[in-house]
């Protein structure tokens, strides 16, 4: 049970959260946030939206380890959303495998292939390395002549640090974005000709003013630096075990530390790139 405090926690939780993220936009009851929000960033227009997240944040803002994407069909479009408040270096494979299993599932529905829906994955990411752009688009794509080797997937990261900076700077283009992680005095400069931002401010508002969901968020960000640290012990220990072994070998044994150390063996896999049921055999 959450025990909560006399005094609310100074700490104020933005949308870089990604429990705060997904009870700002993920709301079956109104979709308005979600709508626009996807409509900008593709720059389309949307009439009907469905949440299609096997999660629903909004029912229960306090339960743990939910850190599945936000997945929403959008009319002829299945559009998988997902929010990392930080770059590692195996990222993008996992988001790309993610988006990928999705194409698959669309190509086992339908008579024929034509009746696919297109597949887009939307990545906002924090920490990038500087050479990212501010969107990157990456459909599949021959280098040389620039055809499309399928017409109906796509994915789109946008580099949220330097959309803050160009923010900063006085370039509006992408305070839509922005806002995702503005703080108290930040929010203060939110005017009141934009419906999206308005929304966006009361709901972030009131989910720092709430004492209980503060607790929930605090305990979960204790879990998460927990969960970090582990993981820099594995890659420390795979630097101290070297070059020498074998790269599965090196692996296995940095697994086999971090269940000593009672690390969730879904992190392990994430670490070391080996598969749940390979983990579980060394237990």
């Amino acid at each position: 049970m959450i025990q909560i405090k006399e005094n609310i926690d100074e700490t104020f939780y933005t949308a870089k959260n990604d429990n705060v993220f997904k009870s700002i936009f993920c709301d079956e009851h109104d979709t308005f946030l979600l709508k626009t929000l996807i409509e900008r960033c593709l720059k389309i227009k949307i009439k009907l939206l469905e949440i299609h997240s096997p999660e629903r944040i909004k029912e229960n803002i306090y339960a743990k380890g939910q850190r599945l994407d936000v997945l929403v069909k959008a009319d002829d479009k299945l559009i998988n959303i997902e929010v990392n408040s930080g770059y590692y270096e195996a990222l993008h494979r996992k988001s790309f495998g993610y988006a990928g299993s999705k194409y698959g599932e669309e190509v086992k529905v339908g008579e024929s292939y034509f009746d696919m829906n297109d597949v887009i994955q939307i990545n906002f990411t924090w920490g990038l390395p500087n050479k990212h752009p501010v969107l990157g688009e990456y459909p599949p794509i021959d280098s040389n002549t620039g055809i499309k080797f399928v017409d109906n997937f796509n994915i789109y990261e946008y580099n949220m640090d330097k959309i803050k900076e160009l923010w900063y700077s006085g370039d509006k283009e992408y305070e839509f974005l922005a806002i995702f992680d503005f703080d108290k005095e930040e929010l203060k400069k939110v005017g009141s000709g934009d419906k999206y931002m308005t929304e966006f401010k009361k709901k972030v508002e009131s989910l720092n003013n709430n004492a209980r969901y503060k607790e929930f968020l605090s305990a979960e960000e204790d879990m998460r630096k927990t969960n970090n640290t582990f993981k820099e012990i594995g890659r420390r220990e795979g630097i101290e075990i070297g070059k020498s072994e074998g790269v599965e070998e090196r692996n296995i044994e940095i697994a086999r530390n971090l269940l000593k150390k009672n690390m969730n063996i879904q992190d392990i896999s994430e670490v070391t790139g080996l598969p749940l049921s390979e983990i579980k055999k060394l237990k």
